[in-house]
């Protein structure tokens, strides 16, 4: 019994861990910065500076999502070994 109550909460983690990387990644960065310059296209004021920080902004949003993502990784396997 006690196996399968880690294994449950490995997959809680790692599933959660997912849920995480899919949100930050996929949501925020298709929103906030894809959304911005859609915006900035579509008024006319689209510029070389702001295109750059939209792919740094996604950029760092990615980064983010790997971190949730191996968190998640990190703590599923925490509780498959102990």
């Amino acid at each position: 019994m006690r196996e399968k109550w880690k294994t449950a909460v490995s997959v809680l983690f790692y599933t959660l861990g997912i849920l995480g990387w899919c949100y930050v990644g996929g949501w925020l960065t298709l929103t906030r910065p894809v959304r911005g310059i859609l915006m900035a296209h579509l008024a006319g004021s689209l510029s070389v500076g702001q295109l750059c920080m939209a792919v740094l902004q996604g950029f760092c949003y990615l980064s983010l999502a790997g971190g949730v993502w191996c968190i998640g990784y990190m703590l599923g396997n925490y509780f498959k070994e102990h």
